[in-house]
């Protein structure tokens, strides 16, 4: 008797076939997972430069847009001819004595202080705007906030950007794209004391936080609107009263990204101050102050600022609204 088996199994050819169709698909599947990971590697890395910059921007936009000067609603503070306060005798009286002591002290006070040249009308200080170098803007700003319920903080603060030499770090591959001369663009803030009389001192850091905003950065300049030549400038000095009121920041920043690509910004920052007069209105008079236009406040109440009349706001010259040429 004969057994029959028909049991088959594969031969080498079709294992060998099988095999090598196995590697192909095997190697599309990684093929694609790492072109997948480096998209979401490259991604991620653009995200976080825009990011970077982006927050950057933010920051110095909030700091910029709420920049402080009372001369933006007021006057310097003068001696005023007197002409009722007369005594009998022909001297001053006690009230007008008072009066020009309290100015003088106040005068004093601010002039001599290089956070602040002058007061106004109402006695609020002057700040005294200070940019030395195209890559350096200090100013006075309404822009901190309290970040601790109760702190001793004020919403006032005076604030720095400018350029500082990096910190290399040889324990990390440096990329050969970025060149070895970039700056860092970083923030100093001093809101403890806004009325101290001494510039910002970075090496005082009870009184100064500082924060790095953008790191490889190759060239910073700032420039201020000049609202009687309507035209940007790189000093301050060369602006009527630009050292005490600031119309609007144009700002040009040149950096490399982490992946060695070299960027260029250029923003424009415009102040919010101007839009708004807080003078006190005095029913039955009228009172002119401003170097903006000035605020009258007659019978009715109303205020003009410029452009601003009854009490609307329109962006006129009293706004010192200016051209952008980009």
């Amino acid at each position: 008797m004969w057994a029959s088996n028909n049991q088959k199994g594969f031969t080498l050819l079709e294992i060998l076939i099988a095999i090598s169709l196995l590697a192909f698909i095997t190697f599309g599947v990684v093929q694609i997972t790492d072109d997948a990971v480096n998209t979401k590697e490259r991604t991620t890395q653009i995200n976080e430069d825009n990011l970077q910059i982006e927050t950057a921007l933010a920051r110095m936009d909030w700091d910029i847009t709420q920049t402080y000067s009372p001369l933006y609603f007021s006057t310097p503070m003068a001696f005023a001819a007197n002409n009722g306060g007369m005594s009998p005798d022909g001297g001053m009286s006690n009230q007008q004595n008072y009066v020009n002591m309290y100015r003088e002290q106040l005068r004093n006070r601010f002039q001599v202080s290089q956070h602040f040249s002058a007061v106004s009308a109402e006695g609020i200080p002057v700040p005294r705007f200070y940019a030395p170098e195209k890559n350096f803007f200090e100013f006075f700003t309404t822009a901190n906030r309290r970040k601790t319920q109760n702190s001793t903080q004020s919403h006032f603060a005076w604030v720095r950007y400018s350029l500082e030499d990096q910190v290399i770090n040889t324990d990390e591959p440096r990329n050969e794209a970025i060149p070895s001369n970039v700056k860092n663009l970083v923030r100093y803030i001093a809101n403890s004391d806004p009325w101290e009389d001494t510039r910002i001192d970075p090496e005082n850091p009870d009184k100064v936080k500082k924060a790095v905003l953008l790191e490889n950065v190759e060239n910073l300049e700032f420039q201020f609107w000049d609202l009687d030549r309507r035209k940007w400038e790189t000093s301050l000095r060369s602006i009527k009263n630009g050292e005490n009121i600031i119309r609007g920041v144009k700002m040009k920043i040149v950096w490399y990204d982490e992946s060695g690509v070299k960027r260029e910004l250029i923003k424009v920052f415009r102040t919010h101050w101007p839009l708004v007069a807080p003078v006190p209105t005095t029913q039955g008079t009228n009172t002119t102050s401003g170097a903006t236009g000035g605020a009258t406040s007659g019978s009715t109440g109303g205020l003009t600022t410029g452009g601003q009349t009854n009490g609307s706001i329109t962006n006129g010259n009293g706004a010192g609204g200016f051209e952008d040429d980009n």
